[in-house]
């Protein structure tokens, strides 16, 4: 009888902890707008520049480009920590109430995108600047970094442990044997 109670409540709990929205991550203004800085000392690093007059070229064009998102950032920063604050202290509510989500989203339209523009403008003169100097494997490398940089900026999906094992096994029941999908 206690472990028929147990395993009722065991079952109860779990079904009540299933049916529970994942928390939503934190919203970060900032990387909303994509406003980053490169490491200047890891750049050249990382498109495997060997020459001193390029480094120090490279070094001179990611300065600039850093210079002009910091004034972008410092200009802005209390908007945007004013549009963080809104954004994560209303969360779930915004699901809820369409007029508050629409105000809400006028204000990210109205601050954001045009802070995105501007940026965007900035790193294309800075592809352009590196571009002429670097030669096509290092400038590939340059755009692989950067993609990889921007995406550092995403934020993650919320994670809900419940579906996440379902899911898997799911996926496993799915595929055959686990021999890269094939069936035999």
């Amino acid at each position: 009888m206690k472990t028929y109670l147990f395993l009722m409540a065991l079952f109860f709990v779990s079904f009540l902890k299933a049916q529970q929205q994942p928390k939503l991550p934190k919203y970060n203004a900032k990387n909303a707008a994509q406003l980053f800085y490169y490491n200047i000392t890891e750049v050249p690093e990382k498109i495997k520049v060997k020459k001193d007059v390029i480094e120090n070229k490279t070094i001179k064009a990611l300065r600039n480009y850093n210079t002009k998102i910091k004034k972008i950032s410092f200009l802005n920063t209390p908007k945007l920590t004013d549009l963080e604050l809104t954004i994560n202290t209303f969360g779930n509510q915004l699901f809820k109430d369409r007029d508050l989500a629409e105000q809400v989203k006028k204000r990210v339209e109205t601050l954001i995108l045009p802070l995105r523009d501007s940026v965007k403008t900035y790193e294309k003169t800075l592809d352009s600047t590196l571009q002429s100097f670097l030669n096509k494997k290092q400038f590939k490398k340059w755009l692989k970094y950067q993609k990889a940089e921007k995406r550092k900026l995403l934020p993650e999906r919320p994670k809900n442990p419940n579906n996440n094992a379902a899911s898997q096994s799911g996926l496993n029941n799915r595929r055959g044997t686990g021999l890269g999908g094939r069936r035999f």
